[in-house]
């Protein structure tokens, strides 16, 4: 399409707080704009996140569809209205918009429909709407994307379909950062959502064996989400309030990571996650449980400790050898800062995101030449 901008809609649930929202910002805001008209399509109101102020910054449209009942009948109208009106070449959808844009961008005409898969395809959604993804990706012509390699083989097994695998991307220079250590304590960090996923309850009892053997260890946990009470009662439970600390959602994620000493991910299931590149590239040495898409982002003593998933006395001597090791502990962060510099920047992702958004319109073009 020489002529013109490729009009891009990118499609998501909300823009709360999450792995996949901060990807697809970053994603918006580093395309090509002599290429891209870019609009970001929300389903539900406004939030006023950090996610949202930040696409108002760089003057990226949002349209937000006020449902509060994604599966209404408006859903339909308004999408479809919205399409009409937009005119998009392609829309790109994540989490689970996929299941609300196929009526809408069939009676549209839509030339191109991707979809990010941010999960294992088995955790990824229910099982009824995993037969809607089927019959999407098979006969719907909606091409899949999976995040990490693992991802794709759970798509594989799931839907028999392949799927192309684009890593996601963080703006690595961004993480770059010079700490003001002004203490002897090891600051070990975690960030994500309170979910089962994540296993927070492990991470906490990991802890708790660590810090009897050195107590000038802290944990710091930020992130928000259903299952934050049942954490704090257990961090009570074990007496560590004055060790353990809950900090909510923050938006200076950068500054975050250059205070700390350690990220700890205890995920019980991990497509691929995000913060583990965001610790990697502010030269970080990370501890994470060896489970989906992190054997692909950590490397085993080469930028961090993997240690079995569900196995706290695994997970506390990992996070006691690194924190009785400083030289190990630079080693694995200078390593991790080089591998999300050259493997997992932002730039990476929106040059792979391009050739998939291009080559998917030339075969359409083709065979509408065709008929």
């Amino acid at each position: 399409m020489p002529n013109k901008k490729i009009r891009l809609l990118q499609i998501i649930p909300s823009l709360d707080i999450g792995g996949a929202q901060r990807f697809l910002v970053d994603l918006c805001k580093n395309f090509d704009k002599e290429k891209f008209e870019i609009a970001v399509c929300v389903l539900v109101r406004k939030t006023h996140s950090f996610l949202e102020s930040e696409l108002r910054r760089n003057r990226i449209p949002m349209f937000f569809l006020n449902l509060r009942w994604t599966f209404h009948p408006l859903t339909i109208s308004r999408l479809t209205n919205l399409f009409k009106s937009f005119k998009p070449d392609v829309i790109h959808t994540h989490l689970r918009a996929i299941r609300y844009v196929l009526i809408p961008s069939h009676l549209a005409r839509i030339p191109v429909h991707i979809h990010t898969i941010h999960n294992l395809a088995k955790y990824d959604t229910s099982f009824f709407f995993r037969g809607l993804n089927r019959m999407a990706f098979k006969y719907l012509n909606v091409i899949p994307v999976s995040i990490s390699k693992e991802v794709a083989r759970s798509v594989k097994a799931t839907y028999g379909v392949d799927s192309v695998v684009i890593y996601n991307g963080i703006p690595s220079r961004e993480y770059f950062r010079d700490r003001r250590k002004g203490d002897n304590l090891i600051k070990i960090l975690n960030i994500g959502k309170f979910k089962k996923a994540k296993n927070h309850l492990l991470l906490v009892e990991a802890f708790s064996k660590a810090v009897k053997e050195m107590p000038n260890l802290r944990l710091h946990l930020v992130g928000d989400g259903s299952l934050r009470r049942k954490v704090e009662n257990r961090v009570k439970k074990l007496g560590l309030e004055e060790k353990v600390f809950f900090w909510g959602w923050r938006s200076d994620i950068p500054e975050i990571l250059a205070d700390c000493d350690i990220f700890a991910l205890s995920s019980d299931w991990e497509g691929f996650g995000i913060v583990l590149i965001e610790a990697m590239a502010s030269g970080k040495p990370i501890v994470a449980t060896d489970v989906g898409g992190i054997p692909e982002v950590v490397e085993d003593e080469i930028t961090g400790i993997l240690v079995p998933p569900r196995d706290p006395e695994a997970l506390a001597n990992a996070i006691l050898r690194l924190a009785k090791d400083e030289k190990l502990r630079k080693e694995f962060g200078e390593r991790g800062r080089e591998k999300a510099i050259k493997e997992f920047d932002i730039k990476i992702a929106v040059k792979n995101y391009e050739r998939v958004y291009l080559q998917n319109l030339e075969m359409r073009q083709r065979w509408k030449n065709s008929l």
